[in-house]
């Protein structure tokens, strides 16, 4: 019953942004942008994603702790299974399915994997800040506008956690007496969990302790998100958008902080509604805004889900077979 509600919450939250971002839009106009956009761009920026989430693989084997070589096209074929499975199940499950995939394929630790996803969400947040805080030195955004004010507010928010969550992490890591005490603070009740699930992430925390590994980790985030960058500029030119050399770095940002709110599989609807708000700073249209956000989503939608697939098949599973790793990750976390 409680699954079935936060799912039914997470569709009613993407059916009330895409209204929102499709409110008073005139629908020939957007069917007509998408018909006329260039089909090359198209192509382009579903290679730039491809490519974008190869980097990420390849950053993926800096967090493992562990001697044994694990094959880049197996770290692939793990990240692409888990995106896939953020596009067409509930629940985000792709947090959980990636590092079950790899355990399966590696006989690995599921544990231990899950926590290197833990440190990545860290260093991406980290680094979206940095990219951010580069593009508002360039171009500092009005909050004078509803568009500017949202994205101001989310950034805060997004600043607040990374701060909060990396200096957590950082002490936790280094000091496993203070992670006892703070654990302690908590009730009762709740203790015991929460205590075997620290213990448990903490090893993958250990990348901090290594700074020059930790440069390589940044160096391999900033190129993948200049990537997604570069891809939403494209998008912006394949529909005759005009932006700035640095409008993607914003758009970048204002699109990621749209997908952690929580949504329908595939994050249909906050990614529109952010694309409508990040264009509104660029003063960019709703028409030409909407038509944006569905040349975006499907962009990246189609090529992450085809490849990811792919790999399933590979991997001799099936989008069934897929609910174990929900049942894993039950067990990893209780």
């Amino acid at each position: 019953m409680k699954r079935a509600i936060q799912l039914a919450v997470a569709i009613a939250i993407s059916a009330v942004c895409v209204w929102v971002s499709m409110k008073e839009v005139d629908i020939a106009l957007v069917t007509t942008a998408l018909r006329n956009a260039n089909r090359g761009g198209f192509v382009a920026v579903m290679m730039i994603t491809i490519f974008a989430f190869w980097v990420r693989a390849v950053r993926w084997r800096f967090f493992l702790r562990t001697e044994k070589h694990v094959p880049l096209l197996n770290l692939f074929s793990a990240t692409m299974i888990g995106f896939m499975a953020n596009n067409v199940l509930p629940f985000r499950l792709g947090e959980f399915i990636r590092p079950w995939a790899l355990a399966r394929r590696e006989n690995m630790s599921k544990s231990m994997l899950f926590a290197t996803i833990v440190v990545e969400r860290v260093v991406d947040m980290l680094t979206l800040l940095t990219i951010f805080g580069v593009a508002l030195m360039v171009a500092p955004i009005s909050e004078d506008s509803a568009a500017g004010k949202m994205v101001q507010g989310g950034a805060r928010i997004l600043l607040t956690l990374s701060v909060a969550l990396t200096v957590f992490v950082v002490a936790a890591e280094r000091n496993r007496k203070l992670a006892q005490t703070m654990v302690e603070l908590l009730p009762k009740a709740v203790q015991g969990r929460v205590a075997k699930l620290l213990d448990r992430f903490l090893d993958g925390f250990a990348l901090f302790r290594d700074f020059g590994k930790l440069i390589q980790v940044f160096a391999l985030s900033v190129g993948m998100f200049l990537c997604f960058a570069f891809a939403l500029w494209i998008t912006a030119w394949s529909l005759g958008i005009e932006l700035p050399w640095y409008g993607g770095l914003v758009m970048l940002v204002v699109t990621a902080i749209g997908i952690m709110v929580p949504a329908a599989p595939g994050y249909v609807g906050t990614l529109n509604i952010a694309c409508t708000a990040g264009l509104a700073l660029y003063g960019v249209g709703k028409a030409p805004a909407s038509a944006f956000g569905w040349f975006y989503f499907f962009s990246q939608w189609l090529p992450i889900t085809t490849v990811g697939l792919i790999f399933l098949n590979r991997e001799g599973l099936s989008l069934q077979s897929l609910g174990q790793a929900e049942t894993d990750s039950e067990a990893t976390t209780s």
